[in-house]
């Protein structure tokens, strides 16, 4: 039986009305159900056990390419990009442009050549930057405690607006003698998907340090004619002299902060009797030095036992399990060699919850440093760390998904109402000129406003007539983008390897399309592409000529490939552009130098990407892809609930800025309860919601809806909105009060300004009434 044949039988299941009366919105666990039959949309991948350590890659989600064709035809290359790329110490492949290390890679914006490159980056739970200052030239180590933070505007508010770690702390710095005589070149290369190399270089001689996220030392090796020198601005008030460890000389920094770092190294180094800011080697030429803060002294055995290994890079490993979960992997590539035969990494609270057993016991227990953001950071003695994660439910995918029902289903009288209003917003809605805009971002939410119909029409309301007319009308309209004749086309930019709109990238324009040229919001922008091209392509196969798919797939997989590449054997992309495993969530921004690092001001368009590449592999068919997204999906449910959805017992987030129940925009070392376009609390809270869909529940729990809506007081604001905020909260409504929902969407005087431009009448009243509306 085919993927459709299969589809519609469970079609035909849903329109049988169930009883409403007994349903009670609370977060009961997500109930018990046998969705074997449904399962087999795609053909089952052979079931892995947990931990499994074979080296099997054959079921590895990672390590299968898309694609790794060049970039749909269609789409021109571009040489000459705004942004000019770094300089190198080796030949770059496809450049990551929305990783943590960006600062590194971009001039901020208005400033000389040879004050650029030195904004912090976070590797977490430390901050480095290329730090110039006099006496003090090299790389500046940062670790800011909780205690250290800065609330605003007025501290003293429950909520705050906002909280930041202050920046610039050099604490630890790894320098040489010789970069205050001459001048250094700074390169980076390297650069993957968790990591980057950066080279000091001078005329004989090199430091050089890898970047990795979470890594547990801050490791700089020497070459050549170089003198070592580990200094602080902070300033030190004893050096004290451990002994040895694993061959290491062993020191212990106490700087007038009161913070202690421990410093192993095959040198020895002497306090500059000048003053107490450094420590100078007596040998340069293949000079091990490794960093890391101390919380208490009792913690220092476990350093010792990682002492000489340092991680020079991290991969991803993957796969589907049993039971419905996947498991994924960090692993360590470790140069050096310690006595545990392993190294330290942090990890941070999502990956703690859901690391396995084996896992959980290689936490140092005891150690642990403050994040920037996101809680507490454990340290862990290991090779390489193992997670795993319950994915979306099976039969999550098309239709309106609650987590206290499930699929619901439509009643004889939502369909007659669905089916009234239809008809009219079909006939009106003229997506063909009103998606040929020159914006990627306001296209695609188009596209998806009526993809949202078209599905409604054909596997809700049934009604052949409303669907051809809606077919017709969508895939002339994806036409134009499949034939790249749209009014700004997209272009390959061959200097930094992705697809990006053409708008604004010849004049550096990076107000333009939201600054898509600039790498900004690509998971935004094209998940409404590629979750629209999923309904037309599913109706197309029922209801059309079956061509769809074919002549598009292409196109959308250029897409995807833009913002989720899985494999490095993809060389026309960087490998997972947008989505950050480390992070827990994606990073929206691109090729912007930003004193706070990278940010996301929308957790659901974010999650909205990733559940359309899982229904576009549901109809072609790509079982890995699937995982993948899936995979995303339930990263995310657990990431987002923890840094961006504050439940009243959020023990993450500072206990003054719970109350906000949002983030606003999460930086790397900030949160910032506000949005880019303004300060209302329909725009702080609506641009969490949107697009409401079925993987909403899923991320967004009853519970924190709830919260959200009662302790914002969301109902008395919608009451003064007449916008399209307005219909957008009322739609989050349905995850909690499906009802009440319902009849605003339904009600005889409603009104269109409710609606955002992205939003139709039509799926909203089926989004309510699927939910247990009506």
């Amino acid at each position: 039986m085919g993927l459709l044949n299969r589809l519609e039988d469970k079609f035909k299941q849903l329109n049988v009305k169930k009883d409403s009366s007994s349903l009670k919105f609370q977060p009961p666990p997500i109930p018990t159900r046998d969705y074997g039959q449904y399962k087999k949309t795609l053909e089952p991948q052979p079931q892995i056990n947990a931990s499994d350590d074979s080296d099997d890659k054959s079921n590895d989600i990672f390590s299968i390419p898309i694609s790794t064709n060049k970039p749909n035809g269609i789409i021109k290359d571009y040489e000459s990009h705004p942004v000019p790329l770094p300089s190198f110490y080796d030949t770059p492949g496809p450049l990551p442009t929305n990783n943590f290390y960006g600062n590194m890679l971009i001039c901020e914006q208005g400033k000389p050549d040879a004050e650029n490159q030195n904004l912090p980056v976070w590797t977490h739970p430390y901050g480095v930057w290329k730090c110039l200052d006099d006496q003090f030239k090299g790389l500046a180590i940062s670790h800011t405690s909780a205690s250290q933070r800065v609330f605003g505007d007025n501290p003293n508010d429950n909520p705050v607006k906002y909280f930041f770690n202050p920046v610039g702390i050099c604490s630890m710095l790894l320098g040489a003698v010789e970069f205050q005589e001459f001048n250094f070149n700074f390169l980076v290369g390297e650069c993957k998907r968790f990591s980057l190399g950066t080279k000091f270089i001078i005329d004989k001689g090199t430091l050089s340090v890898k970047l990795v996220q979470g890594m547990g030392f801050i490791t700089g090796i020497y070459k050549g004619a170089i003198t070592p020198k580990i200094s602080s601005k902070v300033g030190v008030q004893s050096f004290q002299e451990l002994g040895k460890v694993n061959g290491l000389n062993k020191c212990v920094f106490t700087l007038f902060d009161q913070s202690r770092w421990v410093v192993y190294t095959n040198t020895l180094f002497k306090m500059n009797n000048e003053h107490s800011y450094s420590a100078i080697s007596t040998a340069g030429d293949k000079v091990i030095v490794q960093i890391a803060k101390l919380n208490s002294d009792d913690v220092i055995c476990f350093y010792d036992k990682v002492a000489g290994a340092y991680v020079t890079d991290c991969s991803l490993t993957g796969n589907e399990i049993e039971n419905n979960k996947a498991q994924y992997s960090f692993n360590y590539s470790i140069n050096g060699t310690s006595e545990s035969g392993a190294v330290l990494q942090w990890m941070l609270p999502h990956h703690c919850e859901s690391a396995t057993d084996e896992t959980k016991n290689q936490q140092a227990v005891g150690l642990a440093l403050d994040d920037t953001v996101k809680g507490i950071m454990s340290a862990f003695i290991t090779k390489k760390f193992v997670c795993i994660e319950t994915l979306p439910p099976v039969e999550l995918n098309f239709d309106p998904w609650s987590e206290n029902i499930g699929i619901f289903g439509y009643s004889d009288t939502a369909k007659r109402k669905i089916h009234q209003v239809a008809k009219i917003e079909i006939s009106e809605f003229d997506v063909v000129s009103f998606s040929n805009t020159d914006s990627m971002y306001a296209s695609g939410k188009i596209l998806d406003k009526g993809a949202f119909m078209l599905y409604v029409a054909a596997f809700v309301l049934k009604d052949e007539e409303l669907i051809q007319t809606m077919l017709n009308k969508m895939k002339t309209a994806f036409n134009r983008f499949t034939d790249n004749k749209q009014i700004a086309p997209l272009v390959y930019d061959t200097c930094w390897k992705g697809v990006v709109s053409s708008a604004g990238i010849s004049e550096g324009n990076f107000y333009c399309d939201y600054g898509n040229c600039f790498y900004n919001d690509h998971h935004f922008h094209y998940g409404y592409h590629i979750h629209a091209a999923a309904l037309v392509g599913l109706v197309d196969d029922k209801f059309g000529d079956k061509l769809f798919i074919s002549k598009s797939k292409d196109w959308v997989e250029t897409l995807i490939r833009d913002v989720c590449n899985p494999c490095e054997n993809d060389t026309y992309f960087p490998v997972l552009r947008s989505f950050d495993f480390f992070a827990g969530h994606s990073y929206a921004n691109g090729l912007f130098a930003h004193g706070d690092g990278k940010d996301e001001e929308s957790s659901s368009e974010d999650f909205h990407c990733y559940y359309g590449i899982k229904l576009w592999s549901e109809i072609t068919e790509n079982r890995k892809l699937n995982t993948l997204a899936s995979l995303i999906l339930s990263i995310e449910k657990r990431a987002m609930g923890m840094y961006y959805y504050y439940l009243d017992n959020n023990n993450i987030m500072p206990a003054k800025f719970i109350k906000n129940k949002v983030s606003g925009i999460i930086f790397e070392n900030k949160i910032d309860h506000a949005t880019y376009f303004g300060m209302n609390t329909e725009y702080i809270h609506g641009i969490h919601m949107i697009p409401l869909t079925p993987i909403s529940n899923f991320v967004r729990s009853c519970q924190f809806v709830g919260e959200e809506w009662d302790q914002k007081e969301l109902c008395k604001l919608c009451d003064t909105l007449d916008s399209g905020w307005r219909g957008l909260l009322m739609l989050n409504l349905a995850i909690i009060d499906p009802k009440k929902s319902w009849e605003f969407f339904a009600q005889d005087n409603f009104n269109d300004c409710w609606l955002d431009n992205g939003m139709s009448r039509t799926w909203s009243l089926t989004y309510a009434a699927g939910m247990g509306g009506a």
